[in-house]
């Protein structure tokens, strides 16, 4: 007779880690994610960033001498497939804020603008 009883699906460690920057801000990075040692996953990219000089989140450039710590602030351990849709969950989301900061950025720069042709801007001539 075959055995009927559900086997456990391979697992994986999932590492969440947050960026702390020397200006008081921090944000989230990408889950680490690796079936046995996601420690060494996580020592083995903040050491790459060390060495290039920058940190790299997406679309996020930040310069490594302004990183000020990097914090493990859980680790968990999920199936695979659990793994596949909370990453792709977190890659929406993530595109999602990039998208709204795009569109704030873009707000931002039109009222620079605007006040720029009302005179109310920097580099105004006049009154000297």
């Amino acid at each position: 007779m075959a055995d009927t009883a559900p086997q456990n699906p391979e697992t994986l460690l999932i590492a969440h880690v947050t960026a702390h920057l020397i200006d008081g801000g921090s944000f989230e990075l990408y889950p680490f994610v690796d079936p046995k040692d996601v420690k060494s996953k996580v020592s083995e990219l903040a050491e790459g960033w060390a060495g290039s000089g920058f940190l790299l989140r997406g679309s996020r450039l930040v310069p490594w001498h302004q990183v000020k710590l990097l914090e493990t602030t859980s680790v968990e351990e999920i199936t695979r497939q659990e793994a596949q849709q909370r990453l792709m969950t977190w890659q929406a989301e993530d595109q999602l804020r990039a998208v709204q900061n795009f569109w704030k950025t873009k707000e931002e720069t039109k009222e620079d603008g605007d006040k720029n042709e009302k005179g109310e801007g920097k580099g105004e001539k006049g009154g000297e």
